[in-house]
């Protein structure tokens, strides 16, 4: 048996500071789940390993909250900590922030239920939480970690991936049911287009940006994964868009070639038509990117920008 490690021992292997160790069990209740007869915190080989996972997507700049959302979906269900829990060798109360405790329990339960290949309870879950919660949470807290951690296991595993196929049938389906506002305003404004690069066939984020927008009340057309160029600039010359958001989950040799021909057709535009680039395939792209107005991250950022 792998015998357990000091926070000392665990900072100086990850090559964080103690401190940010305590943080994040504090915050996000990734920490170690036994302590020494003294009181002392040890951390288990699995402790540890999340702590790795963690370390790892937040160098890839994703938020330690995101993070651990992420890590926590993929997660065996841990008991709750008890309040009462302060003596020595007993571990205290973990302040869990308001995300994290409400969407937790319900990771988990959709993680089983995908496991199970129970996709009419991936959908009952998911469709609920967007009533609760509004698609951006939704999909920010529950959908995107579930899936992330459906993909990591695929990559470690190389199994799970009819799991992960139908995980993603289920969030597109409980995506397209996402209602318009009761209410449409009398002058519709021009709408926003949501296009893939020619070679992209992950187009389940541009789904989940069109639900949100549809949700909002704003117009939108979407052009879907894999859309040719010249597909995207005849849609600007004949519609005339608000704005254009092109999607790149992995980068592609016509990536640039995309971003210029687009550019060039905002710009000829009879209005103004702004040009946003969305998905990490861009970040290869160097000084390309200037010609878009800006790059949209999170989904809720997405809202926000092209609802101003």
């Amino acid at each position: 048996m792998t015998e357990a490690l000091g926070p000392g021992a665990v900072a100086r292997l990850l090559g964080v500071a103690p401190t940010t160790l305590r943080s994040w069990d504090r915050r996000y209740g990734i920490g170690p789940r036994e302590r020494s007869p003294g009181g002392h915190r040890r951390y288990a080989p699995a402790d540890v390993a999340r702590l790795r996972a963690l370390c790892h997507l937040v160098g890839e700049g994703v938020p330690a909250a995101e993070a651990a959302l992420r890590i926590l979906a993929t997660a065996p269900a841990v008991p709750e900590p008890r309040a009462e829990a302060t003596g020595p060798g007993t571990r205290p109360t973990v302040a869990l922030p308001t995300a994290v405790r409400e969407h937790t329990p319900t990771l988990q339960g959709l993680t089983r239920a995908a496991m199970r290949m129970d996709s009419d309870l991936v959908e009952h879950l998911l469709q609920a939480a967007v009533e609760r919660h509004g698609t951006v949470a939704a999909w920010e807290n529950l959908a995107m970690p579930l899936l992330y951690g459906m993909g990591r296991r695929w990559e470690d595993t190389r199994r799970y991936v009819e799991v992960e196929h139908l995980l993603s049938w289920s969030v597109s389906s409980v995506l397209r049911r996402v209602p318009a506002p009761a209410t449409v305003p009398r002058v519709r404004a021009r709408p926003v287009v949501l296009a893939c690069v020619p070679h992209e066939a992950h187009s389940l984020p541009v789904e989940a940006l069109a639900a949100a927008l549809r949700e909002a009340g704003l117009p939108h057309r979407v052009l879907g994964p894999c859309t040719p160029t010249d597909a995207t600039v005849r849609t600007v010359g004949r519609i005339g868009p608000r704005a254009v958001v092109l999607w790149c989950h992995t980068s592609g040799e016509q990536d640039t070639e995309t971003l210029v021909a687009t550019a060039r057709a905002t710009v000829s535009a009879p209005e103004r038509t702004a040009l946003y680039t969305a998905g990490p395939g861009w970040r290869g792209t160097g000084d390309a990117l200037r010609l878009a107005d800006g790059h949209l991250g999170s989904l809720a950022e997405s809202v926000r920008t092209l609802s101003g």
